[in-house]
């Protein structure tokens, strides 16, 4: 059985690019595996943005880091559920999963471990100029999957990664 998966980044969503899931399950007869990303070191950015404007001190106490990622797996159920109604109005079946880790190597495992044969992934609208010096993780999985992959960056259309080959899709055919 085919397998399409959303990826779910913990600090951006799409409706967009969950629609394009669930159409292109639903069209495929493919099952939906949603996967909510609580990237490694979330919590820690949180942190650091808070130090910098003198919210907090420099080093915040366990029990903080600990409802951060509590608040932050909250979310996911939320996110998660979400796309089970998604799927459940469209006759779509659906699979959750939560990880916490690193972006591209859960990606990639979830990819190649689970069969995935196209895979949706959201990532943040990039500077031009910090696009020359760091990658999203969003850019390095297509690059690194063995299936279709679609990307949706912020506050723009689907941009479709096949094979390393980037295209643009027409959010009519998409």
């Amino acid at each position: 059985m085919k397998k399409v998966l959303l990826v779910l980044p913990s600090y951006i969503s799409s409706d967009e690019a969950l629609d394009l899931a669930v159409r292109r399950a639903r069209e495929d007869k493919a099952a939906l595996v949603a996967l909510y990303l609580i990237a490694a070191g979330a919590a820690d950015d949180v942190f650091d943005a808070f130090s910098d404007i003198g919210f907090i001190g420099d080093r915040p106490s366990s029990q903080v880091s600990e409802a951060m990622m509590k608040e932050y797996r909250q979310r996911g159920y939320e996110e998660l559920g979400k796309v089970q109604i998604r799927a459940m109005e469209e006759g779509v079946a659906f699979e959750p999963l939560m990880e916490a880790g690193e972006p591209v190597e859960k990606v990639l495992s979830a990819i190649e471990g689970m069969g995935i044969t196209t895979a949706v992934l959201v990532k943040r609208k990039e500077r031009a100029i910090l696009r020359y010096f760091q990658r999203s993780y969003a850019d390095e999985v297509a690059e690194k999957a063995p299936c279709e992959v679609i990307v949706f960056t912020g506050g723009q259309g689907p941009i479709k990664e096949d094979k390393k080959d980037v295209k643009e899709v027409d959010r009519g055919r998409a």
